[in-house]
């Protein structure tokens, strides 16, 4: 199977290097990444400014370029690798988890739902902890390669791709499949001082419990070691209450 792998923290990150390593052990894998790291840049894309492309080897087979992970896959599917398109696109290894609503958040999520609104079947993968050696990389790239055949015989609408998420922080019991929950985080903003054209501040933030998760949800169920994964949409609708509003003219 043709590969593309992308991510959102750069070209040089170890995640990235492992996931294409070892997907390239049984697949024909390529690769598009941001020049350094574009954590957080949700699904945005570069249309206002030319995007740098360079070449990382001989075999023009991996590309850096200076967009963002939404740009990493158009670019490669339409434009770099247009005349041999990739049959999945796997965004990650993550350095860092997104779980619950981070994927609203998520460079790594987003690239995996642009390819499939480009027709492509995605997957993000991420570890629930940030700078692990890279043994938890290994793991997790192991747990998809060996589990990709039983991934795509599911069948599933293009148009859905899975988010999976490595356990970092409990001894890894098994794989499930569930509901994404609410990663919340009590954020606030640091006084950077005053600088050219005005004061600079800094979001800072950290996961705090949620008292309306299920138990039966990604945040949840990673913490008792299970890697996580889940089915997300790039169907936005709330059908139940635009039948709502039907019933009821505006």
């Amino acid at each position: 199977m043709r590969i593309l792998t992308v991510n959102d923290d750069g070209i040089d990150a170890v995640g990235l290097r492992v996931l294409t390593e070892t997907l390239a052990a049984r697949h024909d894998v390529v690769t598009v990444a941001p020049e350094s790291e574009r954590s957080a840049f949700s699904h945005s894309i570069s249309i206002h400014s030319d995007i740098r492309v360079t070449a990382r080897d001989g075999s023009n087979r991996a590309y850096s370029i200076s967009g963002t992970p939404a740009d990493c896959v158009k670019l490669g599917v339409l434009h770099l690798f247009r005349d041999n398109p990739p049959e999945l696109v796997v965004s990650g290894i993550n350095n860092g988890s997104n779980l619950g609503s981070d994927v609203m958040y998520s460079g790594t999520v987003s690239a995996a739902l642009e390819a499939a609104y480009l027709g492509i079947r995605g997957i993000a993968v991420s570890l629930s902890d940030w700078n692990r050696p890279e043994e938890y990389y290994v793991r997790a790239a192991r747990l998809v390669a060996d589990k990709l055949d039983e991934l795509l015989a599911l069948d599933l609408p293009v148009s859905t791709v899975l988010n999976i998420n490595y356990p970092c922080s409990a001894p890894f019991c098994g794989f499930a499949a569930t509901k994404i929950g609410l990663n919340v985080y009590d954020d606030t903003y640091l006084d950077g001082g005053a600088g050219a054209g005005g004061r600079y501040v800094r979001i800072q933030g950290h996961p705090v419990p949620h008292p309306h998760n299920d138990p039966d949800c990604d945040v949840e169920l990673i913490k008792k070691g299970f890697a996580t994964v889940s089915p997300v949409s790039v169907d936005r609708n709330d059908y139940e209450s635009l039948a709502r509003m039907k019933r009821r003219p505006l």
